[in-house]
């Protein structure tokens, strides 16, 4: 198999209309100019899909009712066509399953790569949307996400620009008013489809009374990795149950093996400890959903969860054709409980904009009017001067310029800048910074990022401690950011195998840790599973060291 080769390139076609676009302003009375901060009109900037006159299937409804299946089996029959998710696992699974049926398709990460022969489909996460190959049928899963205030740009760009022939949109109901008046520029025409769940949710009328009452099933649901863990030492320490853990930091391959293990019949592992990251892109098997808290803090503050994060999370009881078809939720306060209700019986609050961000293109031509500024205050000045119409805000790039802010310094061009800016970084991890600064500082001076020279492979160990472990997922997330730089930057970052092997071991380790030393009773057998576990650890740390 031959690696994809992806970098972020000038759409040469845009900068064409831009630049005749400039011309014809200034031919016509020299005091005009073309204004680069305009961006009431996002639909032109895809010039490949306004060509067609697509057809917009939209299919809506609640978690478990069928609504991505249909549009999947859809993309299946089609000659061609490409599945966009908002995440790996989402992605994964699609390839997996059209492989599976003899269509072969390739899948396409930020941080993985897998050409299968003869492919005419893709699997993508929607930051990897292919806005210039037209295409028979194309899938936007999570359609909703438009009004993510930090990715709903990159799902906009999807909607927009993906030139395919039919395009299928999944999500919520509530998304379906602001697609229409999206598209009431576009050629395209728009037929929905509305979806009831497949099996019922009940919500509970009394609370958890206490955590004897938790059963084979049953996932309990949190939003901080401290009190995940004392929820699964808390289930633990009654010796009936052994708990699996799932939450956002966690490295993907490990919280589907998390859930693989949650999901068998035969594993000791069932009930199921997580944060909101269960909402979306894991099959599993719940049968009871109990909130500790409707409350998380969301960086900035804490708040109460809002009507379409209740009804996400809680619609994961109950799957459809799973050993419980009947979907039970409920709390362990009972103060919870009249939210949880209304939540339940409410629609989502109505979708009133979408995330907008300024192409490369954009900020390319712009920053020929400010030589001398670096990208942070060409980003800043941009933003701050940017034009909407009321159906657009601009995305929160708030990650972008703490980046900007440290690379702006450096010997870099704008292309290689705006990189960095949009790469996985998590600016806010310690670990995960310095990981980013050292890549640009490195590449900046000496055109080459090798990985051996600021990483140790046989470091790594199985943390002993939650400190311990915070620090592996923040190492991962470093080895993660060098992959994604390697498929952008080939040649200067050369030691992707490497960077790929270690990050399995970091996976492995963590999923030893939660196995053997997170909160292990002496009264219950280790995990099948985890046999052979230290004999895969020993190999893999052995593999480029």
């Amino acid at each position: 198999m031959k690696p994809f080769r992806i970098n972020v390139q000038v759409n040469i076609q845009s900068l064409g209309n831009f630049c005749r676009g400039l011309r014809q302003f200034s031919s016509s009375g020299g005091s005009q100019k073309f204004d680069f901060t305009d961006l009431t009109s996002p639909h032109t900037w895809y010039p490949n899909a306004r060509k067609k006159k697509r057809k917009i299937f939209l299919h809506v409804g609640p978690t478990n009712s069928g609504k991505t299946y249909h549009a999947l089996k859809r993309l299946q029959e089609s000659s061609s066509g490409m599945y966009c998710g908002p995440l790996r696992l989402l992605a994964w699974e699609v390839s997996e399953r059209l492989n599976k049926v003899k269509v072969p398709c390739d899948l396409l990460t930020g941080q993985e790569r897998v050409e299968i022969e003869g492919a005419k489909h893709k699997a993508v996460t929607v930051e990897m949307a292919d806005v210039s190959s037209d295409c028979e049928c194309a899938v936007i899963d999570e359609i909703q996400m438009v009004g993510c205030r930090s990715r709903g740009f990159s799902f906009t760009r999807a909607l927009l620009g993906i030139p395919a022939d039919e395009l299928h949109l999944c999500g919520d109901p509530a998304v379906v008013p602001l697609i229409q008046e999206i598209l009431e520029v576009t050629d395209d025409s728009i037929k929905i489809q509305y979806y009831e769940r497949l099996s019922p949710l009940v919500p509970s009328k009394t609370p958890l009374r206490s955590f004897s009452d938790i059963k084979t099933g049953d996932c309990i649901v949190t939003f901080s990795r401290r009190e995940i863990y004392r929820m699964k030492r808390k289930i633990e320490d009654k010796g009936r149950h052994l708990c699996s853990v799932v939450y956002g930091s966690l490295p993907p391959e490990t919280r589907t093996r998390q859930a693989t293990m949650f999901n068998d019949e035969g594993n000791e592992f069932d009930v199921l400890v997580a944060s909101d990251a269960i909402g979306m892109g894991l099959n599993l098997n719940i049968s009871r959903i109990i909130f500790s808290t409707l409350e998380k803090f969301d960086g900035t503050e804490m708040r109460k969860l809002t009507v379409p994060e209740i009804k996400q999370i809680a619609g994961r009881a109950g799957r459809y054709g799973s050993k419980f078809p009947l979907g039970e939720v409920t709390c362990l306060k009972a103060d919870d409980l009249p939210l949880l209700h209304s939540s339940l019986k409410s629609p989502s609050p109505v979708l009133e904009s979408a995330g907008l961000f300024p192409t490369f293109d954009l900020l390319l031509l712009y920053s020929r009017l400010y030589p001398k500024a670096g990208l942070h205050p060409l980003l800043e000045r941009f933003l701050e001067k940017a034009k909407l119409s009321p159906n657009y805000f601009i995305a929160d790039c708030e990650e972008m310029l703490k980046v900007a802010a440290v690379i702006d310094d450096l010997p870099l061009g704008m292309h290689d800048k705006y990189l960095f800016c949009i790469s996985p970084v998590d600016m806010n991890d310690d670990i995960s910074s310095q990981g980013l600064t050292q890549f640009a500082e490195t590449y900046a001076k000496k055109g080459l990022v090798r990985l051996r020279e600021m990483f140790t492979p046989d470091s790594l160990q199985v943390p002993k401690t939650q400190k311990g472990l915070k620090e592996l997922e923040s190492i991962h997330k470093v080895l993660d950011l060098y992959v994604w730089l390697s498929f952008r930057l080939e040649d200067a970052f050369p030691d992707r195998e490497v960077a790929s092997t270690q990050k399995t071991l970091c996976g492995m380790l963590i999923e030893e840790f939660l196995e053997r030393l997170g909160w292990e009773r002496p009264n219950k057998r280790r995990l099948h599973s985890g046999s052979g576990m230290e004999s895969q650890l020993s190999k893999v740390a052995r593999r480029h060291m």
